[in-house]
């Protein structure tokens, strides 16, 4: 397994959020996190990449304890965050944001075919380019004169050149035109194809059931219910019950 979180508890101050978490996702996969608001969904991203720390449990990556770590020791070990609202610098460019990203994930990388973690290391930004054109497209435009879309795929991008074993998406969808939310989509299956291992948080089901190979629930700060995308979204009264849709 990529990513197996065993116990986990965390939240902020005297507040608990997440009450004993027990997720894995497998390497080159796509599970969805669902989940009503406030259920701690962005709290286990954020325990995960170090953002939050935990109070107790197990966050191993290939075989590496990372509870505990430091943000930045997180992400040379191979998670990378995108987060939700996107985050973009306003003032620096599309190629800026390349640039910094790809000097940050330099230590990270490795030559296309060495190694066999999710695509580990193959994306430079000529690829990047080739997958999302519209950033080249907009290469001297500042970060806040791009769309939302636009800003999502920069999100995406930048995540991707620090040479990522997985990455973590936060509500990617958000904000989004239905149109929109379909090329991120698209963008999603074709990471799933190269290998990439994703754990997506969604509120969005139309993109959760699209690019996802399974569909977890969280419910009051623990997973809840999981199972494969088309069973989940055939057994409607569970749906129902735990999402309220």
């Amino acid at each position: 397994m990529t990513l197996q979180i065993t116990g986990l508890t965390s939240g902020y101050g005297r507040s608990s959020v997440l009450q004993g978490v027990d997720l894995d996702v497998p390497d080159g996969r796509v599970l969805g996190l669902l989940g009503r608001n406030g259920v701690g969904k962005t709290t286990l991203i954020h325990t995960v990449m170090g953002l939050v720390r935990p109070t107790g449990g197990s966050i191993m990556l290939a075989g590496k304890e990372l509870a505990g770590r430091r943000a930045d020791q997180i992400a040379r070990a191979g998670l990378a965050l995108v987060p939700q609202g996107r985050r973009i610098w306003p003032n620096l460019d599309v190629t800026e944001h390349l640039t910094l990203a790809s000097r940050r994930g330099g230590r990270n990388r490795r030559e296309p075919g060495e190694g066999a973690e999710g695509g580990r290391g193959t994306w430079t930004v000529p690829k990047i380019l080739e997958l999302l054109p519209r950033l080249g497209e907009r290469s001297k435009h500042l970060g806040g004169q791009l769309s939302g879309g636009e800003q999502q795929m920069l999100a995406i991008a930048r995540a991707l050149l620090t040479g990522p074993r997985m990455l973590l998406m936060d509500e990617p969808s958000e904000g989004l035109a239905p149109t929109i939310v379909d090329q991120i989509g698209s963008v999603i299956g074709t990471l799933k194809d190269e290998g990439v291992t994703v754990l997506l948080v969604e509120q969005d089901l139309h993109l959760a059931f699209l690019v996802a190979d399974e569909i977890a629930v969280m419910v009051k700060g623990q997973i809840a219910h999981r199972c494969s995308t088309a069973d989940f979204r055939a057994d409607e009264p569970t749906a129902r019950r735990l999402l309220g849709v």
